[in-house]
């Protein structure tokens, strides 16, 4: 049953051209819609004009995180063009660092926090803006922590007839972020918990079950499983030789890059001639943890494609299609409760991988049955070996199966959300 009220999706940290910020905004906007008579989607007010789907989106939120990722410009910048030097000096200040240190600064030596401060103005400012009342609902898709600990402040100091209903979608990333050396995390719960006995109409969800038990047992609420739309068709799988074994997404540490010349020399230790290619996503040279050395090597490695580490969305799809195994091998700690946007795409696209045990995803990988689990590198080259002498039959069997499973419990995770919405 369609509601007569407007849901608003908001999300603080869109503030990129590319990303999963926006991408999740429209992707959950086309999934709720049809049971609202308005959605509007909100972002950052300095969200590029060139951000593919921009136009879908509504640039009025602050952006609290200026001093950990950059703004990218807010026009497509000319190649040809160089910066003066009052222009270079303008771009050094405004760097992540010097704002950081600033912010962090003022919030330790003064228990002020600016960028908190800030983001409370904001909300007030957008809920008059939209003439919010309870007959609406916020859906934030990912959840950071200075916009959902905000509007939570915010909703605490309005009158019942103001507060609209607030839907938190919890995915391990940015509800870690704050400028203080105090946890940010256990914060949030705290304001969740505080809105709940409040009488604030406040769900939750989160993107993996791992997650999900984690936030119950600290809660001492519901938490609803919701994973994230299926944002790629399914495609043939290709399943012919040489097998390519593939690493999508812009490479970091955690995301085990430096476990890659292991993994492929373990794989090529006793493999055939030619069994195997490679196609991985690089590293931005910026990165503090990037080895030109190390690249040099994977680079060098016979049958190696390794792409530049910012991909248009074509050469990204590219990739997913050219792809017969996909491989996981990120860091248990960084990724203890989060899911992982490239398990997101391989599912949806039909391909089956090897991820690292430990993972908040690692369980969906279990559950789906659409990938083995590893640990030490060797152990990851027995499982890609694994795969690949599996028949094409039964992995496209496997991964049309995982597929339709995962689209069932986002089908549940909604309707769940929905009847939090519509109770």
């Amino acid at each position: 049953m369609t509601s007569k009220a407007r849901l608003f999706l908001v999300d603080h940290m869109c503030i990129l051209p590319y990303g999963h910020n926006l991408n999740a905004l429209i992707l959950f906007r086309d999934a709720l819609k049809a049971h609202f008579s308005e959605t509007e989607c909100l972002a950052c007010r300095d969200l590029p004009d060139y951000a593919e789907q921009g136009e879908h989106v509504r640039r009025v939120l602050s952006y609290p995180y200026d001093g950990t990722v950059a703004r990218a410009p807010k026009r497509k910048p000319e190649k040809s063009k160089r910066k003066s030097l009052p222009e270079r000096l303008l771009s050094l200040a405004s760097q992540p660092l010097p704002r950081r240190a600033f912010y962090t600064g003022v919030s330790e030596i003064f228990r002020f926090d600016i960028v908190r401060s800030r983001t409370l103005r904001d909300w007030r400012r957008t809920l008059k803006q939209f003439k919010m009342t309870d007959a609406d609902s916020i859906f934030m898709p990912s959840v950071d922590f200075y916009g959902a600990m905000t509007l939570l402040e915010v909703l605490l100091r309005l009158p019942v007839s103001e507060r609209p209903r607030v839907h938190l979608r919890m995915i391990g990333v940015s509800e870690n972020a704050r400028y203080s050396r105090r946890p940010a995390r256990p914060e949030l719960l705290r304001y969740i918990r505080r809105a709940i006995k409040a009488g604030i109409r406040v769900s939750v969800s989160a993107e993996t079950l791992t997650y999900k038990t984690y936030l119950e047992r600290l809660l001492n609420t519901p938490v609803t499983y919701l994973p994230y739309p299926l944002a790629n068709e399914f495609e043939p799988l290709n399943w012919g030789q040489p097998k390519t074994v593939t690493s999508p997404g812009q490479a970091r540490e955690d995301k085990g890059i430096y476990r890659f010349v292991g993994i492929i020399s373990s794989l090529l230790s006793d493999a055939v001639p030619n069994a195997y290619r490679f196609d991985v996503q690089g590293m931005r040279v910026t990165d503090d943890s990037y080895r030109a050395r190390y690249f040099d090597v994977l680079r060098n490695i016979p049958g190696m494609l390794l792409r530049p580490a910012r991909l248009s969305q074509p050469e990204i799809d590219d990739a997913y299609r050219q792809a017969d195994i996909l491989v996981l091998p990120y860091d248990g700690n960084t990724y203890a409760l989060r899911g992982s946007a490239v398990y997101q795409e391989g599912i949806a696209i039909g391909r089956p991988m090897v991820c690292s045990r430990g993972l908040g995803f690692s369980d969906l990988a279990l559950r789906y049955g659409n990938g083995l689990l590893a640990e030490r590198e060797v152990e990851f080259a027995q499982q890609i070996r694994k795969l690949a002498e599996m028949p094409k039959s039964e992995v496209e069997a496997m991964v049309a199966k995982a597929r339709a499973a995962y689209a069932a419990d986002f089908e549940n995770g909604l309707a769940s959300v929905l009847k939090e919405f519509n109770p």
